[in-house]
């Protein structure tokens, strides 16, 4: 299915949707029944979650062995961006861990997603903190820190080529800015928002600490042993393609849906965008090609996304709503972004 989206202007004025008590009432009694039939789902399976975080986390270290041991940059440089493309995929693998729902182990899954996010300077914490307040805002508060859809003010006041980034923002968000963008919305959205969840600014603050631990670590070394421009050059490679990738993913999910419906739970299923996707992405991606199931009832593991999405589909249609957003493929999605 191909989608067309134009850019959004949100009204901050203007009330949300009207609808009837009664029809509020319907819907909230059908999201109930997806919820009933969704919830034998939310076991998390410890061993399979390992075996995928491992899956595309050893061929990433095993290549970036590889890139340290070649001594010719140019022959290392093919290493590395492989390396950096698998660990595209293990970045991908925390937000699972940020919901618990990747190991299922509690306190040692987030030291994972903290030893796996620092090396690379992501703010894990933070980021960990506010997505819990993205999925409580996302289409109902404007202070969502994923929101990409600008209100009718913030349109008026933009500069044009800013409100031509609106309308195409891979260029801006992807290309240009990629990951730097990233880590700097987490610590801005993080000081703005502290006092809306009570672990941000201690997140914010073991963050940073850990990042500049690890990093003087790696820079002391590398130093060390006469490879500071090997440093950079993976840093700067894993900023833009990591960047680039988390910044897409995240966008085609929720690009032009920002928008407030009856209920919490179809508000969430209908502000996301669901791709078409195979077996082996859908794992890779995290079940992230089922968003809207995910945004809804984001206790489910990826693994049992598919079938929540064909159960969600199923009762969404005997009460006549509409199909959820569905691009066709990953790359159908990024071109919605140009």
């Amino acid at each position: 299915m191909s989608e067309t989206v134009a850019m959004i202007v949100l009204d901050s004025s203007a009330p949300a949707h009207a609808v009837s008590r009664e029809e509020r009432r319907a819907d909230r009694l059908m999201t109930e029944t997806i919820e009933a039939r969704v919830k034998p789902l939310f076991a998390v399976n410890t061993g399979l979650g390992w075996l995928r975080l491992l899956g595309v986390l050893i061929p990433s270290l095993a290549c970036l062995w590889m890139y340290w041991q070649e001594p010719r940059l140019l022959l290392a440089l093919p290493w590395l961006l492989v390396a950096t493309a698998c660990y595209a995929l293990v970045m991908i693998s925390t937000h699972d861990i940020s919901h618990g729902t990747l190991l299922g182990q509690g306190d040692l899954e987030q030291a994972v997603g903290c030893v796996l996010s620092w090396p690379v300077g992501w703010p894990y914490l933070t980021y960990r903190n506010l997505h819990m307040l993205h999925h409580r805002m996302n289409g109902m508060d404007l202070r969502d820190p994923e929101r990409r859809e600008p209100t009718s003010e913030e349109a008026a006041a933009a500069h044009p080529l800013r409100q031509w980034h609106f309308r195409h923002p891979f260029w801006g968000s992807a290309l240009l800015m990629g990951g730097a963008q990233l880590i700097g919305s987490m610590f801005w959205f993080g000081w703005k928002l502290r006092h809306d969840h009570s672990r941000l600014l201690r997140g914010m603050r073991r963050d940073a600490a850990g990042i500049l631990l690890v990093q003087v670590l790696m820079f002391t070394a590398a130093i060390q042993h006469g490879e500071l421009l090997k440093l950079l050059l993976m840093l700067l490679v894993v900023e833009r393609v990591v960047g680039a990738v988390m910044q897409v993913r995240g966008m085609i999910e929720h690009h032009g849906l920002w928008q407030p419906c009856s209920t919490y739970e179809l508000t969430q299923l209908y502000t996301s965008r669901n791709i078409h996707a195979g077996t082996l992405v859908n794992v890779l991606m995290g079940g992230l090609p089922h968003h809207s199931l995910h945004h809804a009832y984001p206790s489910i593991p990826y693994h049992h996304l598919p079938e929540a999405s064909r159960i969600a589909t199923g009762v969404l249609a005997e009460h006549g709503k509409p199909p959820l957003p569905m691009v066709s493929s990953y790359a159908a999605g990024t071109a919605l972004l140009f």
